[in-house]
């Protein structure tokens, strides 16, 4: 038995989420200056926010992979 902290043996909720074929990551997002306040958001591995229809980042739980 590993530990909690080991990615491995933390299960399917663990697992990567893609969109359009590119690893999205969880990063921080401060838009409390502009009225979005601060929330985890996603980030493809070209640096590039994961956005909705109006530009606004999507916090990292709504983003579905596909």
């Amino acid at each position: 038995m590993g530990t909690k902290n080991n990615p491995k043996n933390r299960g399917a909720k663990a697992a990567d989420k893609t969109v359009n074929g590119k690893i999205i990551k969880p990063v921080m997002y401060m838009g409390r200056r502009i009225g979005h306040g601060n929330y985890i958001a996603g980030q493809d591995d070209g640096g590039n926010m994961i956005t909705d229809a109006d530009g606004k980042p999507v916090p990292f739980a709504d983003i579905k992979s596909n």
